[in-house]
């Protein structure tokens, strides 16, 4: 497995802000300025943008391991949870399909945490077994 990107501070700062201008101004535009849309389709564009900017934060943090992308990943994703929940729950459809998506939702969420558990995990087991290869003077 080839090792990961290491990146000075001011690449990392230029890629955080960059990011995060980008999702604020997608944000801004779909929840205040979009013509015509309802308020659960706004929420719902909402949730798909933070979802889709989570997963290139993610893919970013993947090939870099730097902890503030995986920080910006795991916010767009509380975002993006939040966005889709508050679309269902504001959605004027029958209870039954607001039921069946919160179901679908809430089990994608928890496939999201249980891979955020084993990712956390395998970096503590990496963090022990490199401590224990340091030389003592």
């Amino acid at each position: 497995m080839p090792s990961p990107v290491k990146l000075s501070s001011a690449a990392l700062t230029g890629i955080l802000v960059i990011v995060g201008l980008m999702a604020a101004g997608i944000f801004a535009w779909i929840l205040v300025l979009a013509p015509g849309m309802f308020f659960d389709q706004r929420l719902w564009w909402t949730g798909f943008v933070a979802l889709l900017f989570a997963f290139v934060s993610f893919l970013a943090y993947a090939g870099t391991e730097s902890r503030p992308l995986q920080r910006m990943a795991g916010g767009l994703f509380v975002i993006s949870a939040g966005s889709f929940y508050g679309s269902i729950f504001t959605s004027r459809n029958d209870t039954g399909t607001m039921i069946l998506w919160s179901v679908v939702l809430s089990v994608i969420v928890v496939i999201v945490l249980i891979g955020v558990f084993v990712m956390a995990r395998d970096a503590e087991a990496t963090q022990a077994r490199t401590a224990r290869r340091r030389l003592t003077p």
